[in-house]
């Protein structure tokens, strides 16, 4: 059952196409014949935000279907840049395990790892009208993202909240069944 959408995935520091869950996902959504994109944004363990929003605008630009946004960890924030600057109309926004609005989180990891991602805080009254429903998945035990940054994010957004219990960062292969099951009942 193929869907109208184009869902754009944006992994998180250091992922790719390759690891985490987006493997056992990729599986699945061929299966579906679900459209999708999963871009490996460059940078590695130093990336940029400006960079990252430019590979994002060329993938989601080569398609005319509406769109899908899926952000993980650094993803989350990576989406919500890409909204503020780019404006596009989004059917939908899921962030699993996401950062809040907060300046402070430029230094995670050191400071030295992403802060070009946190230099401003966004507007988010900006980008509220620009997606029709947001969603935040994020587990209780998360150990790299505390579970109230994804509390904050989903009442800044006015987002459904999904909570889980002992997922932690939620970037586990396992978790692909979790975030499908969602997709699915969201999106179809």
């Amino acid at each position: 059952m193929s869907l109208p959408f184009k869902i754009v995935f944006v992994h998180g520091y250091t992922a790719s196409h390759l690891v985490n869950w987006y493997p056992k996902i990729s599986q699945e959504l061929n299966k579906l014949s679900w459209d999708y994109a999963i871009p490996d944004l460059p940078g590695g363990k130093r990336p940029h935000a400006k960079k990252w929003l430019k590979v994002l605008h060329q993938t989601i630009a080569a398609s005319d279907k509406p769109l899908v946004l899926v952000g993980h960890s650094l993803g989350t924030r990576a989406v919500l840049l890409y909204l503020e600057k780019y404006r596009p109309k989004v059917e939908q926004v899921f962030l699993i395990a996401a950062l809040a609005n907060r300046l402070e989180n430029a230094q995670r990891r050191g400071g030295g790892a992403y802060p070009d991602f946190f230099d401003h805080q966004i507007n988010i009254n900006n980008i509220k009208p620009l997606v029709k429903q947001f969603f935040v998945l994020h587990s209780r035990d998360d150990s790299s993202i505390p579970y109230e940054q994804g509390v904050e994010i989903a009442k800044d957004l006015n987002a459904k909240l999904l909570t889980y219990e002992n997922r932690d960062h939620l970037f586990e292969p396992e978790n692909a069944a979790i975030i499908l099951e969602v997709l699915k009942r969201e999106l179809t």
